[in-house]
């Protein structure tokens, strides 16, 4: 599968990967855009997908998130042959001062670069996997580290409900947001358009960078007409794909269906369709703390542990403070940490921190949506000398 720069194909390609196949026929199925509404800068941005059981063919990507801008990249779900995976990718870019970097990956997830027609980094996950009739939500997150831009991944189960950090990238450019408009697609990239791929969309959102929140409530649906002209990679399924709303019990969702001997349209290439939405921000349980300690490492250091509900939203950003009571206003040591992984730090004690017998941390944090949560004090009883 090869990756084509955006600057190469049109506007909505900003995160596509299309395979140059006309040698190998004209067999696939036909590559399915829709293109959201959210036509300005960002800093988060969320779409939830579902594949249903008739819609998963092998050789398929399933993009929920694609993105322009200095860090353009992509997110989304395939079937493999290897298993059904997660994928995120991030383009080189002119204005990169370095190679792009994995700063965090999450259990399962490989990163590697990739080539073709433009470079980056793609990560991917084999092992978490996913399953047909189920939604999936996947949210990325970007924020600024000195100079650099920092791009995190996370996906939650429909089913379990869990949230998973799969990635964190370090896009070496300033403030690299994402540039509208967000971008879902259907790919097939070994010729099996006889085999019918769907994809659902529901609940997608862009966070402006006044941290206002703007629903994904339109859509442009297109099918890629340069490929359907003879001797192009999706001549034989030209008339083969479908798009527009449809609805279940929990509402209405946008679809693609690309490829499939039965398929029709039912509309024009390209359409718009509107989906009303009535809440104003995203709507998923808030984060909360699962346990909480202290323990004074050799080298007088307070080394404070925690964990969160992973059915809850997952945390980003903590602060920490040395406290002498638990009510005190003067913290003895003060640590705020932009890093979402992490569930540990270390708090020096001050030079006369022995004589003292009890401290206590507070630790608060906000979660990737940036929500706060309750404060948890964490009692601490230095052992006498």
């Amino acid at each position: 599968m090869r990756h084509i720069r955006p600057s190469l194909r049109s506007v909505f390609f900003a995160a596509m990967t299309i395979p140059c196949l006309t040698g190998l026929g004209q067999d696939s199925a036909p590559s399915s855009h829709m293109v959201f509404d959210d036509h300005f800068p960002g800093d988060i941005i969320i779409n939830e997908v579902r594949v249903p059981k008739t819609g998963a063919a092998m050789y398929t990507y399933y993009e929920a998130l694609g993105w322009r801008g200095r860090g353009a990249g992509y997110a989304g779900i395939q079937v493999h042959p290897r298993a059904h995976l997660y994928l995120f990718s991030i383009w080189d870019h002119k204005d990169h001062s370095a190679p792009i970097r994995a700063v965090y990956r999450g259990g399962g997830t490989e990163t590697v670069g990739f080539g073709g027609e433009g470079t980056g980094l793609k990560s991917w996950n084999f092992e978490l996997g996913w399953d047909t009739d189920v939604w999936y939500t996947l949210v990325a997150r970007n924020w600024p580290v000195g100079q650099h831009t920092y791009y995190g991944f996370w996906i939650r189960n429909g089913d379990t409900r869990q949230w998973t950090h799969l990635v964190t990238m370090d896009v070496a450019t300033p403030l690299a947001r994402f540039a509208g408009g967000t971008d879902a697609f259907i790919e097939d990239w070994s010729n099996t358009g006889k085999h019918a791929r769907t994809s659902h969309l529901r609940a997608g959102w862009k966070r402006k960078l006044d941290g206002t929140w703007h629903p994904f409530g339109q859509t442009r649906y297109s099918v890629n007409a340069w490929d359907l002209e003879p001797g192009k990679r999706s001549y034989r399924y030209r008339r083969n794909f479908d798009g527009g709303i449809e609805r279940d019990a929990g509402g209405n969702y946008y679809f693609m269906t690309a490829g499939g001997v039965q398929t029709k349209p039912t509309t024009t290439n390209p359409a718009r369709f509107k989906i009303a939405r009535e809440t104003t921000t995203p709507q998923y349980p808030e984060l909360a703390w699962t346990c909480a300690s202290a323990e004074l490492t050799p080298d007088n250091r307070l080394h404070v542990m925690w964990q969160v509900d992973p059915t809850t939203t997952p945390p980003f950003a903590y602060r920490l403070r040395l406290l002498g009571s638990p009510r005190g206003n003067h913290a003895l040591a003060d640590l705020a940490i932009t890093e979402p992984h992490a569930r540990s730090a270390h708090l020096k004690l001050p030079d006369w921190g022995r004589r003292r017998r009890i401290y206590h941390v507070e630790l608060t944090a906000v979660d990737l949506f940036d929500r706060p949560t309750r404060t948890v004090v964490i009692k601490i009883r230095l052992p006498a000398n």
